[in-house]
């Protein structure tokens, strides 16, 4: 079962899709994709620009009746990618932040030049609420170019580390390509997700990303990585 965790599906909220028709094409290329569950982050700045919930909302529910009408196999779920911020927790402890599919779940993002220091205190933070934390694309980060600082925020809180689908089954500098099959291969990536924002520039690639790496890590391995983990966090079937 794939589950893609981080798409920018819904439309008119983000910079993801714009319109119904976008909406309705990217679901198209997920169920090509064979994703059965779709997770529809889009963006929130807590504190900094406000989020518009029902317009989010309705348009997810939009998606799903689409979805329901082509008779696929599909499911959308609420959620969001929170960029860390200073109202973060408060805002999710309050309601007023989407939840990963309302579960105690977060996926967390951070600008590129974010410092180490500032990924501890959203671990600490985040997990003291209680919750199961996940960091986005961790790929982007110059912060987390250090493997000891990965193994880290995993052992310490448990972190949750996701992968972009692209990364997977793009070549990559050298350096940048050694790192990911490095903590591809140490087990240290836990989800990988489409971050689809559009079917062309930024589109799902989560089957070429399961077949790649079936063909380097193994099928189990595969479908844990793009679908059980977060499947048995979500408790989806």
């Amino acid at each position: 079962m794939i589950v893609d965790m981080h798409c920018h599906v819904v439309y008119g909220v983000d910079d993801g899709a714009q319109k119904p028709g976008d909406m309705q094409d990217m679901l198209r290329l997920a169920h090509e994709n064979r994703v059965k569950h779709i997770i529809c982050t889009s963006h929130i700045a807590p504190g900094e620009a406000p989020f518009p919930a029902e317009k989010y909302e309705a348009h997810l529910a939009e998606g799903q009746a689409y979805c329901d009408s082509q008779s696929w196999d599909l499911h959308l779920h609420p959620g969001s990618e929170i960029l860390y911020t200073r109202d973060a927790v408060r805002m999710l402890d309050e309601g007023r932040v989407p939840r990963l599919d309302g579960k105690w779940a977060v996926l967390v993002e951070f600008w590129h030049e974010c410092p180490y220091s500032t990924m501890e205190e959203a671990a600490r933070k985040l997990t003291d609420e209680g919750m199961t934390v996940v960091f986005a694309h961790i790929e982007r980060y110059k912060a987390l170019g250090s493997i000891r600082r990965i193994r880290d925020l995993k052992e310490r809180w448990g972190i949750l580390m996701q992968m972009n689908s692209h990364t997977v089954t793009r070549k990559l500098p050298f350096f940048t390509e050694r790192w990911k099959q490095r903590v591809l291969r140490d087990g240290l990536v836990d989800i990988i997700s489409s971050d689809a924002h559009n079917i062309t520039s930024r589109s799902c690639t989560m089957l070429p990303a399961w077949e790649k790496l079936r063909d380097t890590l193994g099928e189990e391995r595969a479908d844990d990585l793009c679908g059980g983990c977060i499947a048995r966090v979500l408790e989806l079937t």
